[in-house]
């Protein structure tokens, strides 16, 4: 939790109930949760457009904007926590072998991306 230091000892001090404390100490870590997602979110979006946009100059359509799979920033957030195989993103988003094998190379192809 990155809390406010202030904001923390304002609640604290304050002359409320501890469990109105501990609520509003709930909502300041929903919005630190809320800003870190959002963060992440963004994070990936550039990522993808990025790529999207470098593919485009190369004049390669296999990453243009129809095609790319509705997962894949589902799937790139779940490549920061874990390997992905064609196997596991089957199995996460219900899929069969011949599009998790395309949502596996549009994922490396952003990751690539991203560490250039």
């Amino acid at each position: 939790m990155a809390f406010d230091k202030q904001e923390l000892r304002k609640i604290i001090q304050a002359p409320i109930s501890i469990d109105m404390k501990i609520d509003l100490i709930e909502q300041l870590h929903h919005q630190d949760v809320q800003k870190t997602v959002s963060e992440t979110q963004q994070s990936i979006l550039e990522a993808i457009e990025k790529v999207l946009s470098s593919e485009r100059m190369k004049g390669n359509t296999m990453l243009n904007s129809k095609r790319v799979d509705q997962f894949l920033p589902d799937a790139l957030e779940l490549a920061r926590k874990k390997e992905l195989t064609v196997q596991s993103l089957q199995r996460t988003f219900r899929i069969g072998y011949n599009r998790a094998n395309r949502l596996l190379t549009q994922c490396k192809r952003v990751m690539n991306e991203e560490e250039k």
